[in-house]
């Protein structure tokens, strides 16, 4: 048992923390449109896994810290798409829409 508990945490020494991201990704209309954003993704050092949603146009990502949000937005530059993580994305429809609630009063 204890041998499996140290095994466990040199693993997770190892691999270090990981970082979740859900970007946005308009334009993707086919499923070689996800694959190359996909496979852009995955270039990025440090990227451990991505799933590209043609459903939603969404990636998810989860990668090591020190993975920048500037270096995933310029990977899927690449395929020629624009990417949006979706925090950000939320924090600006509610200031689009508070600032629309402030010029209607």
């Amino acid at each position: 048992m204890n041998n499996l508990l140290m095994a466990i945490l040199a693993a997770l020494s190892i691999n270090g923390a990981e970082q979740s991201y859900v970007i946005q990704v308009d334009g993707m209309h086919c499923p070689l449109c996800t694959a190359m954003v996909r496979k852009a993704l995955l270039k990025v050092d440090g990227v451990n896994t991505v799933k590209a949603s043609l459903k939603d146009n969404k990636a998810r990502v989860v990668a090591e810290e020190k993975v920048t949000k500037e270096s995933l937005l310029e990977a899927i530059a690449t395929t020629g798409y624009d990417g949006v993580f979706v925090e950000e994305l939320a924090l600006i429809k509610r200031c689009i829409h508070k600032k629309r609630q402030f010029i209607a009063n």
